[in-house]
């Protein structure tokens, strides 16, 4: 019985690995801002000057929905967005 010798550990560049948690880091604290802003504004104005017509509780109630909507499809996005990114991401 024979036994494939294992390949030597392969050198990790560390200012690629800092400047891809960098760009991560970035990225995931813009996306969540925005989603702070969009909640704070859907709480203060969006139930005013969307559903002007119908009652303050039933206003707020469909500016949060329109609000969560936005968290339901972010994994629905991200699988769908993810297969083009490594079919064309990986070219460049």
């Amino acid at each position: 019985m024979t036994t494939a010798a294992p390949f030597p550990p392969k050198e990790v560049d560390q200012k690629k690995v800092r400047k891809a948690a960098v760009a991560g880091l970035i990225g995931t604290t813009l996306e969540l801002y925005d989603f702070v802003i969009y909640g704070t504004a859907s709480a203060l104005v969006f139930s005013k000057l969307f559903f002007p017509n119908i009652s303050p509780a039933a206003a707020l109630i469909a500016s949060f929905t329109t609000f969560a909507v936005g968290f339901l499809f972010r994994p629905l996005g991200g699988i769908f967005f993810s297969h083009f990114g490594d079919r064309l991401g990986r070219k460049w």
